[in-house]
């Protein structure tokens, strides 16, 4: 047999095939896109609502216990905004002292960027004010904590009105 019958091959290199360069588009493709999805992924990456979560979980019995008090002393707080402001009532069916302070964290149940925290100062007996304005329209999860941190109101409340009521707050 001599090499004058042998089947004689493309002399092209290797890299001027077209097919091999069609073979090796679809891996090359799903390189370039698990890039892509990694990029988008570190650039755009969701915050946790909480950070800590398990300790937060954890702490679920004491904050039951402050949620019960507060129901027994029947504390309620109803906010206002008021120009560029928020004003707030405290209101309780129990004779206690009342907080000089009041923290009111409104949680947005899956942005933690779009989370609000309010700190109320007392101006009169159950008149609390604070500077800021109350959030647009949407579902929060609303907690009130006095500065003794005794008693502690937890609901969820829709904003967008300008007033916010948690608790039991009779009419004034």
């Amino acid at each position: 047999m001599s090499h004058d019958s042998l089947p004689q091959g493309d002399d092209k290199p290797w890299y001027r095939h077209p097919y091999l360069w069609l073979a090796m588009l679809l891996p090359a493709s799903a390189v370039v896109a698990g890039l892509v999805t990694l990029y988008i992924a570190i650039v755009n990456a969701d915050s946790p609502v909480v950070d800590e979560w398990y300790k937060e979980g954890r702490g679920i019995n004491r904050s039951m216990e402050q949620e019960h008090l507060a129901a027994r002393l029947g504390i309620g707080l109803e906010l206002s905004q008021v120009g560029a402001g928020i004003q707030a009532r405290l209101v309780s069916e129990t004779a206690i002292p009342l907080p000089e302070n009041i923290t009111v964290t409104l949680r947005h149940p899956t942005l933690a960027d779009r989370d609000t925290t309010i700190e109320l100062f007392q101006v009169d007996s159950n008149h609390y004010r604070a500077d800021g304005v109350l959030p647009a329209d949407g579902r929060r999860k609303a907690t009130v904590t006095a500065s003794g941190g005794h008693w502690r109101l937890y609901q969820t409340v829709i904003t967008g009105d300008g007033t916010l009521q948690l608790g039991h707050v009779p009419a004034s």
